[in-house]
């Protein structure tokens, strides 16, 4: 129990760090944008906290050590989240040596596969039409500037989008 209640304590810390920052943040120039570019992150925080409220006080009443399968690193749950935790950060690391195409397509698939899925002819097709459809939508249509990977990659990546 006393290990939730810390990390509820750093995880609320956190929240009213994140909520303080946000109110620092201008206003829009919109007069229609009621809350201006603090408003979501504002009402995220907002609507953690009373999250985070309740749960303190659900661990307070229950008193006792609250067991949740994915966080326990013994249990194959525990152990695919680390995995997916690790395939993200190295997801994140290539993404702008690889850029966003090779490396979206490997995290997908990959991810995949670490939480136990087999199929793969069906695995494969559905990481390059995921991508496909990020590319098109961010790429070109939104104009988001992906990551477009170096050297040869970077070069290829203009001709997708």
């Amino acid at each position: 129990m006393v290990i939730e209640l810390v990390f509820n304590i750093i995880l609320g810390a956190g929240l009213i760090f994140f909520m303080v920052e946000s109110m620092g943040l201008p206003a829009g120039e919109n007069p229609n944008d009621i809350f201006g570019a603090s408003g979501f992150p504002e009402i995220l925080s907002i609507l953690a906290l009373i999250v985070l409220i309740f749960i303190t006080v659900t661990v307070l009443r229950e008193k006792r050590k609250i067991n949740i399968p994915m966080f326990n690193l013994r249990s194959p749950d525990g152990r695919r989240l680390v995995i997916n935790v690790l395939l993200l950060a190295g997801y994140v690391a290539l993404l702008n040596v690889l850029g966003f195409c090779i490396t979206t397509v490997l995290y997908l698939f990959s991810g995949a596969v670490a939480i136990g899925y087999r199929k793969w002819v069906t695995l494969t097709i559905f990481s390059i039409v995921t991508t496909t459809v990020l590319v098109v939508v961010f790429g070109s249509v939104f104009y988001v500037p992906l990551p477009r990977g170096v050297g040869m990659l970077r070069e290829l990546s203009y001709m997708i989008y």
